[in-house]
């Protein structure tokens, strides 16, 4: 059974160990140098969070992490619009960089990317395909920073929100795509939605990776809101056979039937004895995962008795 946290430790977090971030209100609200200086050390901070939680993933047998999608917080906004180098502190923060970067090689823990909801590649507004594609580079260079393979092994997850014809809209996202980096084109990955009924995996499959080679991650929550009375064994297997290495799928469980995620697990994520990484997305984080990997390790004594 192996597991992925999402971003938060919770248990780190009540130690102390918080991610801090920046809005552009706050940002320009202040003297631009003494927001700088601000910025540095939130950025500083949150790699040095993350080197935080990689080790205690590591140390409680959690095999993934999905880095924060706001490590670098306001640097792109249209109205900033900084390279890390042009910040106070920049040695200090290339070294919590290079300090993250060699515990997620010591420990071999499997790093990953959920870029911003917000972002899309197929929106009829130029300035959001502009934004998007900025913040997908932005994630692209922390990733190469870090030295993370330019591969789907590293994975940058994102959906295609937009509803409509699937051909119509995939052409649309394929032409955006092309404007991308090889370090974001290397890692990009498509998961399954369920807020209109266009993108499940079968469609995900047909427009995306079987023209593009672009995987598919499965959504077991998503699947469940949105189907097409597919079963969860088939469309777990339909988008495992897109994957070029043991993919990373996300496992939640969902409120009274809803989507909105659930803080505990009540089931057991479902790997049919293949190589899985599951993102844990259920709101209690690392108290969640190492329940489910407790109650697996029961199970599996009792199945030896």
């Amino acid at each position: 059974m192996n597991l992925s946290l999402c971003c938060i430790s919770n248990i780190l977090a009540e130690q102390g160990h918080k991610f801090r971030t920046m809005t552009f209100k706050s940002f320009s609200s202040k003297e631009r140098s003494e927001s700088l200086e601000k910025l540095s050390g939130i950025i500083i901070n949150n790699f040095n969070v993350s080197e935080r939680i990689v080790r205690h993933c590591a140390a409680n047998g959690i095999k993934g992490y999905r880095l924060s999608s706001d490590l670098t917080p306001v640097i792109k906004h249209p109205d900033v619009m900084l390279a890390l180098e042009d910040l106070p502190n920049y040695n200090e923060i290339n070294k919590s960089i290079k300090d993250l970067s060699y515990t997620i090689k010591e420990t071999g823990i499997r790093a990953s990317a959920h870029p911003s909801e917000y972002i899309t590649l197929t929106s009829d507004d130029d300035i959001k395909i502009k934004h998007s594609l900025i913040d997908l580079e932005m994630h692209g260079e922390i990733f190469d920073r870090l030295g993370l393979e330019r591969s789907h092994y590293n994975p940058l997850n994102i959906h295609i929100r937009k509803e409509g014809d699937a051909k119509d809209l995939s052409d649309i996202f394929f032409k955006n795509f092309e404007r991308l980096s090889d370090s974001v084109k290397s890692r990009l990955v498509l998961e399954n939605n369920d807020t209109g009924n266009t993108w499940t995996v079968k469609n995900l499959k047909k427009y995306c990776f079987d023209t593009h080679g672009i995987p598919v991650t499965f959504d077991n929550l998503h699947h469940e809101m949105l189907n097409h009375d597919v079963s969860h064994k088939d469309a777990f297997f339909e988008a495992f056979s897109t994957w070029d290495c043991a993919p990373i799928f996300h496992y939640s469980e969902g409120k009274n039937g809803t989507r909105a995620h659930s803080d505990m697990a009540e089931r057991l994520p479902v790997n049919y004895n293949e190589d899985v990484l599951f993102d844990v997305e259920l709101k209690s984080k690392d108290y969640a995962i190492l329940d489910i990997i407790k109650r697996n390790n029961e199970r599996k004594i009792l199945a030896t008795v």
